[in-house]
C-alpha cells in the first residue's frame, strides 16, 4: 500500500512539474518577460520622460502611476535587438536615490544601459501612450505616429 502511494506521488509530481515547464515556455514564447518587474509606485520619488526633443518632469502622484503602469506594458525576449536610439526613455528615481532608466523605439527596449528584444507591438505601445498620455501636443492631426 504504501509502495503504491508513493508511485502515485512520485507520477503526480513529475506530471505537475512537466506541465509547468511546459506552460512556462509557452507564456515565454508568447508573451515574453516583463522589463521593469521590480518598478514599484510605492518606491518612485519623480519621474523624467524624454520624448524627441520635449522633457518632463513628473511629480504628482497620478501622473508618476500613470508612467509606471505605462513602462509595465514593455515585454522582452533573450536574443539580439536591433538597437538604435531610444525614442521615449524615462528614468524613474527612487526614494532610496538610485534610478532605473527604460526607453524604447519601435522594436528595442533600453534598461539601464542593456538593450532587449521587444515582443507583440509593446514597444511601439509604450511610446504610443507616452506620446498621446504625457505629449498630447506632438500629436499630428490627434493621431500617434509610431
Amino acid at each position: 500500500m504504501i509502495k503504491e502511494n508513493a508511485k502515485f506521488i512520485t507520477q503526480f509530481v513529475i506530471s505537475t512539474t512537466i506541465t509547468t515547464i511546459i506552460l512556462l515556455a509557452y507564456f515565454y514564447f508568447a508573451h515574453g518577460l516583463p522589463v521593469a518587474h521590480e518598478l514599484e509606485r510605492a518606491n518612485v520619488v519623480s519621474v523624467q520622460i524624454v520624448q524627441g526633443n520635449e522633457t518632463i518632469t513628473l511629480t504628482d502622484d497620478e501622473d508618476i502611476e500613470q508612467a509606471v503602469n505605462i513602462v509595465q506594458v514593455l515585454n522582452f525576449r533573450f536574443g539580439g535587438a536591433n538597437g538604435g536610439p531610444a525614442d521615449t526613455t524615462c528614468t524613474f528615481y527612487l526614494g532610496d536615490g538610485s534610478k532605473i532608466e527604460i526607453g524604447a523605439n519601435n522594436d528595442t527596449i533600453f534598461k539601464n544601459g542593456r538593450q532587449y528584444a521587444g515582443v507583440n507591438e509593446s514597444c511601439r505601445l509604450f511610446g504610443n501612450l507616452m506620446q498621446g498620455i504625457f505629449f498630447p501636443e506632438t500629436l499630428q492631426d490627434g493621431k500617434v505616429y509610431n
